[in-house]
């Protein structure tokens, strides 16, 4: 095919927000045009970009809460560092350490929430708090954290692969609960 094919803004952008969050990163790769589309405000809540961040004790709405889609894609075996959570591409063939990828910086939520709540099997919660929005690995470092405590490693097993959250819910005080009651052994 000769030549460029030129497209209007407008029509960019109705293709751009037609894409999930993998296939808007591989576009960033594309071109310096490419990217720039990424960082209109049409792509910024599928790239969890928002900046309106959901302060501890304000409402929250489950039902516009979206988790980022990197949890989806992450391999974990009752990992104690940070450097043993692994990251699966969207063709699943390439595996990187999550805090190789940009997943890792982007924020948990969209919209970002400044305290989440994580809960392990029937254990108390664990508490991620970060004013400016709580990211993705800062919810893996909790989760390692949990881990790294002899009695639930040594309950759980050294071998037991987590596999996401299975419920996302508010807890009695209003706040944001992930729960992970399933792991693979």
């Amino acid at each position: 095919m000769a030549g460029n094919l030129a497209l209007s803004k407008e029509l960019w952008l109705e293709i751009m927000s037609c894409l999930d969050y993998f296939e808007l990163k591989k576009c960033m790769r594309v071109s310096k045009a490419f990217k720039a589309f990424t960082a209109l405000p049409a792509c910024q809540e599928t790239m969890f970009r928002s900046k309106n961040i959901i302060r501890e004790g304000s409402a929250i709405n489950l039902a516009n809460i979206r988790l980022h889609p990197a949890f989806d894609y992450m391999s974990f075996e009752c990992a104690t560092k940070i450097e043993h959570v692994f990251f699966f591409t969207n063709d699943y063939n390439d595996t990187d350490a999550l805090t190789d990828t940009c997943a890792a910086k982007e924020y948990a939520t969209d919209p970002p929430v400044a305290f989440i709540r994580l809960q392990i099997h029937c254990w108390p919660p664990v508490q991620v708090t970060n004013k400016s929005g709580v990211t993705v690995e800062q919810v893996m470092k909790a989760l390692c954290r949990f881990f790294s405590k002899g009695d639930h490693r040594e309950v759980m097993g050294d071998h037991t692969g987590w596999t996401g959250w299975d419920e996302t819910k508010l807890d009695g005080k209003g706040c944001l609960l992930l729960r992970a009651m399933w792991f693979d052994s």
